[in-house]
């Protein structure tokens, strides 16, 4: 008897098992279908954060920056971080590597200009914070970079950081929302 109980508990064990794995492979597979590397020239530049790329077949596909977040167009840096975009990679080909598509249906990728990391780039110039909020969708290696960076630019004064008044622009996307729902 005593052995057919410890077949009994094998088999319960392993239908729990199995349906376990099943799920863990299908969020996998689901995880892998969201990302996406492609190549393309940069068409457009919509701000510091915000670029169009002619893809494969002329397809014009929108791409928000991973891991960082620009001032806004109306904030002190905005247009700075945007032409430094304009001087970098406008008409270049760059090399996106996408981690998601956001709520607006952008890609949300790291853009590489051959070897250098532009999200990178504009927060080690003082154009940008780490978006701390969104290091979960960065390689833990870019998490660290990223940071450092962003220290660096902050202890040398570059940028935005030379002004202490710079507020990030989440908090001024908030503050721009509270200030139109009391109109």
């Amino acid at each position: 008897m005593q052995m057919c109980n410890g077949t009994a508990l094998f088999i319960k064990r392993r239908f729990l098992i199995l349906p376990l794995i099943i799920a863990i492979t299908f969020c996998y597979e689901i995880s892998l279908s969201q990302s996406e590397v492609f190549r393309g020239e940069v068409i457009r530049i919509a701000d510091g954060d915000t670029i169009t790329v002619l893809g494969e077949g002329d397809q014009k596909i929108k791409v928000r920056f991973s891991g960082i977040d620009t001032p806004e167009m109306d904030q002190p840096f905005g247009a700075e971080a945007r032409d430094r975009l304009v001087q970098m990679i406008r008409g270049q080909t760059v090399t996106c590597e996408c981690v998601k598509r956001d709520r607006y249906k952008r890609w949300v990728c790291k853009v590489l200009l051959d070897d250098l990391d532009v999200n990178w780039t504009l927060v080690r110039d003082g154009l940008a914070w780490w978006y701390r909020d969104y290091q979960r969708d960065q390689e833990p290696e870019d998490r660290i970079r990223y940071e450092e960076a962003e220290v660096l630019a902050k202890h040398q004064r570059i940028g935005l950081w030379d002004d202490d008044s710079s507020i990030p622009p989440w908090e001024w996307r908030r503050l721009a929302r509270a200030k139109r729902h009391t109109k």
